[in-house]
């Protein structure tokens, strides 16, 4: 089996960050992003869809509204999503496989569509959406983040800008009349019933809506509840439904001139590592713009002036052989470092570090003895094993002609043991 296609690229700089400064190497990025001499500079015309969310704000308004959200990432909120949503998904999603079944008795299925259909519910639990129930509502839940996520990202579209950014302002329109609106409209009345005594905290929903709700801060526009949700949205979604392709495309091969490590597709931990590697291989977004609010010099001496947008390049900065070594440029799930998170800089760096990480990779065990979580993407490529999986000789996968992105558009696969 054999993806038929290089499995590591070198996507070319999108037009919109062509003239800007690059940034390429690990530290010279990590430096800049740990900086509080630079600000948000990525997402300009995204603002529609992202603006004054926890992605393009900063400073003291951030960090409040970080620690408004971070418990819907503790460890209980964890293994809920786990445990209670994700796991039961993954394996309804496949037994629906099972209607792929071609003449020959094999199910065909394209893994990247299963994807997002797995990961609706769990980006639905975290941002408060309700009525995603069944497989109709779970398909047009899918479609409406599927289009949201083009909006979302309309920076690295290959489309005009302008045309994305209208067509889907529509999609959200509908999105929130058939979605969001009436989810809001519960938690509001539930959030009323608390404060007059009728029901406990504890007897509120543990998601983003509720928060925002319940700790609603009169700075806020009456839109901003949806444009963070639309990043919770995209967020819970992207980076899985772009890692696991990645991952199952660079094991067929790892399998191939190592067949002696097949059989550890049933290994947890020989999965996990390999997730890292196809996470720090291959980056949900390529890059991440910040401004600087002041002259700045680098260690390395290189200067930014005050008021520059620069780019820091999160493809070579992941293969920069002096924090991955020499094969940096390779996939290898044996790699050991020390100084670096195995994923790199996959999930940014410095106060805007992805405050869902751990949703994606798992949280470690704790030396108490308490069990951590295995992640979405773990979870997903394990269920997959299980099932068999093969990528479709006679259908190899393709990369999207939509965006910039370095991600599969498809990826036929078959399923041999459903």
């Amino acid at each position: 089996m054999h993806s038929r296609q290089p499995t590591i690229r070198d996507m070319p700089p999108p037009p919109h960050i062509v003239g800007l400064q690059h940034f390429t190497t690990y530290a010279e990025i990590d430096e800049i992003l740990r900086s509080r001499s630079f600000r948000q500079g990525s997402h300009q015309e995204s603002q529609a869809f992202f603006g004054r969310s926890l992605l393009t704000i900063d400073g003291d308004e951030h960090f409040e509204r970080r620690r408004l959200e971070a418990p819907l990432f503790a460890k209980i909120a964890l293994d809920y999503y786990e445990h209670t949503e994700l796991i039961p998904l993954i394996h309804k999603t496949l037994e629906e496989c099972r209607a792929n079944r071609s003449d020959d008795g094999v199910v065909r299925a394209d893994l990247c569509v299963v994807l997002r259909t797995m990961l609706a519910r769990i980006a639905a639990a975290t941002t408060g959406i309700d009525g995603v129930d069944t497989p109709e509502r779970t398909d047009a839940f899918r479609e409406y983040v599927e289009l949201l996520g083009t909006g979302a990202t309309v920076e690295w579209s290959t489309e005009d800008h302008g045309e994305v950014i209208q067509r889907i302002l529509k999609v959200r329109d509908a999105f929130d009349r058939e979605f969001f609106a009436p989810s809001v409209a519960r938690r509001r009345a539930l959030i009323e019933r608390h404060r007059r005594g009728e029901i406990g905290r504890d007897e509120l929903p543990v998601d983003l809506i509720t928060m925002l709700y319940l700790h609603w801060n009169d700075d806020w526009d009456e839109g901003l509840p949806i444009r963070e949700a639309c990043l919770f949205l995209v967020a819970a979604t992207q980076t899985t439904t772009h890692a696991v392709p990645h991952l199952i495309a660079h094991l067929d091969e790892w399998f191939d001139s190592r067949p002696e490590d097949r059989a550890k597709v049933s290994d947890g931990v020989f999965i996990k590592r390999a997730a890292h590697e196809a996470l720090r291989l291959h980056q949900p977004s390529p890059a991440l713009l910040r401004i600087a609010t002041e002259d700045f010099t680098l260690s390395n001496g290189k200067k930014i002036a005050a008021g520059e947008r620069v780019a820091c390049l999160f493809t070579p900065a992941n293969r920069d052989t002096s924090a991955f070594g020499a094969d940096a440029r390779e996939f290898n799930p044996y790699r050991e470092v020390s100084t670096v998170k195995p994923w790199g800089l996959t999930f940014g760096g410095g106060q805007h570090i992805c405050i869902g990480r751990t949703l994606v990779t798992g949280l470690s065990a704790r030396t108490d003895n308490d069990e951590g979580t295995d992640g979405t993407v773990v979870n997903i490529a394990g269920a997959l094993y299980n099932a068999g999986i093969e990528i479709d000789p006679d259908d190899p996968p393709t990369y999207t002609q939509a965006s910039h992105h370095d991600a599969y558009g498809r990826f036929p696969m078959l399923l041999t043991r459903l």
